[in-house]
């Protein structure tokens, strides 16, 4: 048995007259859905500028740079200053809920799912670069001061490991907040290799030290003693 198929001329013209409204409609769909966006991430810009601009203002205002600067800490985050870092977070989390809102006027379930998780990402993120800021500052501040111990013996050495001691600590505390993919197991056996090797050339050099003083000792106090010492031999 077979069956004949017959497309006519109005079925054609009727199935590309559909297709093309689609077409253009989701086309101008797209179009709008774009410019809207667009729109709308503009002006979270604009806000993000104006707040990052007033933040920089007030920082200014209560001299936090000075500040750092006074304590010897200004130098403490990597070439990064507490003012930028701050900054470059409240502007970041306005473009980020701007985009939240441009997501949901247009109803792009992609853009949606990225910024609700964003959003949420957010705070952990701020969290996170706090407490590292603050490790880094603390870090700093104390070595500088424990440096200018010249009575202390090895006290740069001693400054080191406290120093890294306490920039560790403050990371391992930090990373799963700013990255939660990143379990800290690599960083803690890092760092106890870091810190055995540390622990073992510090030992190295207070044994080589202890022992170069002691010769010294030994050989004056032979030396006062030459003729009782020959006795006894």
């Amino acid at each position: 048995m077979s069956y004949d198929v017959v497309i006519s001329y109005d079925n054609v013209q009727s199935v590309l007259s559909q297709s093309g409204t689609a077409v253009v409609g989701n086309l101008v769909y797209g179009v709008a859905a774009f410019s809207v966006m667009v729109l709308i991430l503009a002006i979270g810009y604009a806000v993000a500028w104006v707040l990052g601009k007033a933040l920089k203002e007030f920082a200014k205002q209560i001299k936090v740079e000075p500040f750092m600067e006074k304590h010897g800490v200004h130098d403490s985050l990597l070439g990064f200053n507490i003012t930028g870092i701050a900054v470059l977070l409240v502007e970041l989390w306005v473009m980020i809920v701007f985009l939240g809102i441009a997501a949901q006027i247009t109803n792009v379930g992609l853009l949606l799912d990225l910024s609700t998780k964003a959003i949420d990402y957010m705070p952990m993120l701020i969290e996170g670069v706090i407490l590292l800021v603050a490790g880094l500052i603390v870090a700093d501040y104390i070595t500088d001061r424990m440096k200018t111990m010249k009575k202390i013996p090895f006290v740069n050495g001693i400054a080191m490991v406290i120093e890294v001691f306490i920039i560790y600590v403050a990371a391992v505390m930090a990373l799963p907040l700013m990255l939660p993919t990143v379990k800290p197991d690599l960083l803690e056996s890092s760092f106890n290799i870091v810190l055995t090797a540390v622990c073992f050339s510090l030992g190295l050099g207070f044994a080589i030290a202890m022992g170069l003083g002691l010769k010294d000792a030994v050989a004056d106090v032979a030396k006062k003693h030459k003729d009782k010492i020959g006795r006894l031999f």
